[in-house]
């Protein structure tokens, strides 16, 4: 396994499934694949590969993933209220 992904080669990863971005709709971001965390480091140029994180930053990119998987659970719950309730847009 090298130790980068280009941004196209990552898009097609996750159009097909195979790697998934932390936040859902993001672009560009850090995105699992293959068991591990890949991501573009904020200094890059716009067209940077993406790079295989360390384990230090995997970890720290984990939590943030749990955190934003509980925000999600949170807002699921809130839409499906306001369904049942007829508040919806």
């Amino acid at each position: 396994m090298t130790d980068y992904v280009s941004q196209d080669r990552m898009a097609e990863l996750i159009d097909s499934g195979e790697a998934t971005p932390m936040l859902r709709g993001m672009e560009v971001g850090p995105t699992f694949h293959a068991d591990r965390w890949w991501y573009i480091p904020a200094e890059a140029a716009d067209d940077a590969d993406y790079q295989l994180a360390d384990p230090e930053l995997s970890e720290r990119f984990d939590r943030l993933r749990r955190r934003a998987e509980a925000v999600d659970r949170v807002q699921a719950e809130l839409d499906e209220g306001r369904a049942e309730r007829g508040d919806g847009e």
